[in-house]
């Protein structure tokens, strides 16, 4: 794993700042299953599954070189998978966490610097299986990076 990479640090930051939510209570770089889901307590939720996608290069910004390249814009998009467990007030939870991830993913619109711009998305459609009940938001990132690695 490039440990260095844009692409890992910006998965760090919104693992971290999640996690300083204090109302998540796990964050997961992986998708839970049925089965993972079911042994957790009510009290572990909600839960956060991350998952990054590969950067996508959208403009080469042209180098003091003929030819070159020394920057690239890339965009990344961040999924964010959020399971809760509430047979009561799903929905109503479901607002107001959805509304608690999107004012703190936009709390600091650079994430420390490592971006120019970030730009939160809901995605439609929650899914509920009692009890449980989920909802995505996205969370895209552009930034520079030079030519040496995403």
């Amino acid at each position: 794993m490039a440990t260095d990479s844009v692409r890992e640090q910006i998965l760090v930051w919104d693992e971290a700042l999640l996690n300083s939510m204090g109302v998540i209570q796990s964050v997961a770089r992986k998708m839970p299953d049925m089965a993972t889901l079911k042994n957790f307590a009510i009290t572990q939720f909600p839960i956060v599954a991350i998952v990054g996608r590969l950067p996508v290069p959208v403009e080469h910004v042209k180098g003091r070189k003929p030819g070159g390249v020394d920057l690239i814009k890339f965009r990344m998009k961040v999924d964010l998978f959020v399971y809760i467990q509430d047979a009561k007030t799903p929905d109503t939870t479901i607002s107001n966490l959805a509304d608690d991830i999107w004012a703190k993913l936009y709390s600091d619109q650079t994430k420390g610097g490592l971006v120019t711009e970030v730009k939160v998305g809901l995605v439609e459609g929650t899914e509920y299986w009692d009890p449980f009940a989920a909802f995505q938001i996205t969370d895209n990132s552009i930034y520079y990076r030079n030519t040496g690695g995403i």
